[in-house]
């Protein structure tokens, strides 16, 4: 009987080496690393227009309610929490001080991220330091106390937030 002879035809194989793998491993991992910087600065710039734009709009609310509604609306700063929250003034016959929550745009505070810090506020003409938690009064004529918050960004830059007293427009300036 005679014996055959099969020849074994060369086939590449198919799928990667564990080097292969490796290799394109650690590129992923060196790209994910040059990038990440660029990433976070993107994000911390984010958060930061996000949070101004908020305070705009939580300023912006607390005005238009307190015209629609007749009532005084304040808007306040908790250092404690980092944010801003409004409140109307709830029963003005029996106590004058006597606020509540009142939750505007869908949200009873608006915070400021940690890369957002306030520099100086200015409440009615009288510069106030954060930790007095400064106040702003928004009359039902459309009034308001005036004010001016600057903002702190973490690259350096600020953000400036005006308030006119006579009819209460906000007005924001990089």
């Amino acid at each position: 009987m005679p014996r055959r002879i099969t020849r074994q035809l060369n086939v590449p194989r198919q799928g990667f080496t564990l080097i292969e793998l490796l290799v394109v491993m650690m590129i992923i991992a060196i790209a994910f690393f040059a990038v990440r910087p660029v990433f976070a600065g993107v994000i911390t710039s984010w958060q930061e227009r996000n949070a101004v734009r908020q305070l705009v709009s939580l300023f912006v609310a607390a005005r238009t309610e307190a015209v629609a509604s007749g009532k005084l609306i304040r808007v306040a700063y908790d250092p404690a929490s980092v944010s801003f929250y409004a409140e109307v003034q709830s029963r003005p016959e029996e106590d004058r001080q006597l606020f509540e929550a009142l939750p505007l745009m869908g949200h009873s505070e608006v915070p400021l991220p940690d890369s957002l810090a306030i520099d100086t506020m200015e409440v009615g003409g009288l510069y106030v330091a954060a930790a007095q938690m400064p106040t702003v009064y928004f009359y039902p004529d459309g009034r308001t106390d005036g004010a001016a918050i600057v903002l702190l960004k973490a690259s350096g830059r600020t953000v400036s937030l005006e308030i006119a007293p006579a009819t209460g427009r906000v007005r924001l300036s990089a």
